[in-house]
């Protein structure tokens, strides 16, 4: 999803490209509630993913240290480039006319200026499209970036928040809530946008967390661990675990799969979708903790 900006964004001519998922914000109290929630300070570094025409951009830039804004549209990146940078401090605004996904997540945080000493902070309105992707990406570069706010469809936001047991819980519950703190922002219907979507929207915050122990240090492979036991959601943990191919080339197997989970404190009988984030951490450590599984 993107915002509407009105007096920064290109001309009366321009049209939305569908094929950029292009669904403008048209609320004008939503966008007051959301820059409210955010809570830009003088000495933030701002990334913000998909301005459009600039109706967050506008409200936020001249309000922190730095705001970098990342539009893969070259008429909508020309019209904030051309119409807000002159009015702003030299330094404080840029605009990088590139595809996020195209980006490595480490080039964002260079482009920022951000560091663990000065993590900075990302406000994201995207294209349903990528958006999984796109919070996927961000979510291992703390402590360089402490929080993301994003506008999401509400199906995705439902399964980032998901509690473990419906059918919402997934890997992306699971990857969300071990490395952030999930709060849902506001909802938002189809009219508050332009073209309408088809979907109703919600705005969530992501407070960025790394946690403790095999899980934060290696977070690729708790990635794969955690995805390898959603691979069948009507299998149980021990069928998924038992399918997993070991770095020696070989499948891990019932028996080996089923001392895995116990070791874990789980039950290898039940679905992955019962198994609270607690447990995904405690499985990583006993992954770990098994000298031949290294390298999932």
């Amino acid at each position: 999803m993107r915002e509407t900006g009105g007096r920064f964004g290109p001309g009366r001519g321009f049209r939305p490209r569908r094929s950029l998922g292009q669904n403008f914000l048209i609320n004008g109290g939503a966008v007051e509630t959301i820059v409210r929630a955010f809570g830009p300070r003088p000495g933030d570094l701002v990334l913000e993913i998909g301005p459009g025409q600039g109706a967050l951009t506008r409200r936020i830039a001249g309000r922190v240290a730095r705001l970098v804004a990342i539009e893969v549209d070259s008429v909508l990146a020309a019209g904030l480039r051309e119409t807000l940078a002159p009015r702003l401090a030299p330094g404080s605004f840029e605009v990088l006319e590139a595809d996020i996904l195209a980006l490595p997540p480490d080039a964002l945080v260079r482009a920022l200026g951000a560091s663990a000493a000065a993590p900075g902070r990302v406000l994201a309105n995207l294209p349903y499209n990528i958006a999984t992707a796109v919070i996927l990406a961000l979510l291992p570069l703390r402590p360089a970036l402490a929080d993301v706010m994003v506008m999401v469809q509400r199906e995705v936001a439902q399964r980032i928040r998901s509690a473990p047991g419906p059918k919402t819980y997934g890997s992306l519950s699971v990857l969300c809530q071990a490395f952030a703190r999930v709060e849902s922002i506001m909802r938002l219907g189809p009219g508050s946008f332009r073209p309408r979507p088809a979907v109703e929207s919600e705005v969530i915050h992501l407070t960025l967390k790394r946690p403790g122990g095999t899980a934060g240090a290696d977070i690729d492979g708790f990635a794969r661990l955690v995805r390898a036991a959603f691979a069948s959601r009507r299998k149980t943990l021990l069928n998924n675990l038992a399918a997993i191919t070991a770095a020696s080339g070989r499948r891990l197997g019932a028996a080996e799969a089923a001392d895995l989970a116990r070791a874990a404190g789980l039950d290898p009988g039940r679905r992955a979708e019962e198994i609270p984030v607690a447990g995904f951490l405690a499985l990583h450590e006993a992954w770990s903790a098994r000298a031949g599984a290294r390298g999932l």
